[in-house]
């Protein structure tokens, strides 16, 4: 059965996006079946997947591929009960094996209303907006038994709105990507009470579909652990100790905010006293070389760093070594992701 996560943070700037595709190249590489759904309306995982081939760098090009919102327009003028995914054509990578884009659009914004109006209107008798608030799950499962993928990974962006309430839901787990500060330490603080509150909704409109012989879904994701991003380290290769006391901190209203019953269930696997999966170092200049050629940032070539050279020349010895360790390095924390679902 396929398996749906997703990486949020009601947070900004924590790299859920980069992550997430470097995660899903990851996955793709262990010959499993991966299929990056992109539920931003920004769109940024769109544009990295499609840098890997040049016919697509001009913002005008017709993209290929059917976006979430074109999929989903007919639910949402009510044109169809449920949406066929035989008519969702996704678009394989050209670099990846087993690696498949649903693509984002910048329409999908609109989306917001259409869910927001469901949210609120599901509970009622109104079977359009029943069948509204279940099509996401529906479609993510549909496709997800039609192509036989073994994951779908989610990117949302940083907001509590419509969209990513329905995501999260439809979700079987969530990825927690944090920056050690004091902002991602507000944003713990609040996530757990926030996710508690779209659970306990998500079951008042469970129940309400019943007697309409429309199907739920389970809507309680898990908890799968945090991921330290961007780490500054000194030159004994340690975490800076701001960066220590803000981890501290957050670590703490993980335990006593999140994982908590009025918050979210945790994986079986994870400790609560050390809720992180990952501690992934800063990784400038690689993650905009990588992203220009819409490749994951431990797959990047020696060519590629004619880009980051200010001669225009690739590096060599001394220099490219470098790289190659934050590549390896980086790669390892990705790998420690992947084991909390592989």
């Amino acid at each position: 059965m396929t398996k749906v996560y997703t990486m949020y943070n009601n947070k900004g700037g924590v790299s859920k996006t980069t992550t997430l595709f470097n995660l899903a190249v990851f996955l793709s590489q262990q010959n499993k079946k991966v299929l990056i759904v992109d539920c931003d309306p920004q769109c940024n995982m769109t544009e990295i997947f499609f840098a890997s081939n040049p016919e697509f760098g001009e913002p005008e090009t017709e993209l290929p591929g059917t976006s979430i919102f074109q999929a989903l327009l007919p639910r949402f003028k009510g044109e169809a009960g449920a949406i066929n995914p035989n008519t969702v054509e996704l678009v394989p990578s050209p670099i990846y094996q087993n690696l498949f884009l649903f693509r984002g659009d910048l329409e999908f914004s609109l989306a917001e209303t259409y869910f927001g109006t469901a949210w609120n209107q599901a509970i009622t008798e109104n079977i359009h907006e029943k069948n509204t608030y279940v099509s996401l799950y529906r479609l993510f499962q549909s496709l997800g038994e039609t192509n036989s993928f073994d994951y779908i990974l989610c990117d949302v962006g940083p907001s509590t709105g419509s969209i990513t309430r329905m995501v999260v839901l439809a979700c079987d787990g969530i990825f927690l990507p944090l920056v050690p500060d004091r902002f991602c330490n507000q944003a713990v603080k609040l996530l757990g009470r926030i996710v508690h509150d779209w659970v306990t909704r998500h079951e008042q409109v469970s129940e309400s579909l019943v007697p309409f012989n429309i199907g739920s879904f389970p809507g309680k994701p898990v908890f799968l652990g945090g991921i330290l991003q961007n780490y500054k380290v000194q030159n004994n290769a340690k975490a800076k100790e701001s960066y220590v006391k803000w981890q501290n901190r957050i670590t703490e209203n993980i335990k006593g905010y999140l994982l908590t019953p009025e918050g979210m269930t945790s994986a079986a696997s994870l400790d609560p006293d050390h809720p992180y999966l990952a501690t992934i170092r800063d990784v400038s200049p690689l993650a905009p070389v990588a992203q220009m050629f819409g490749r994951a940032i431990f797959d990047i070539e020696q060519e590629h760093t004619k880009e980051a050279s200010t001669t225009g020349k690739m590096y060599y010895g001394t220099v490219w070594e470098p790289w190659v360790e934050r590549m390896e390095e980086y790669k390892t924390e990705i790998a420690k992701i992947a084991g909390a679902i592989l």
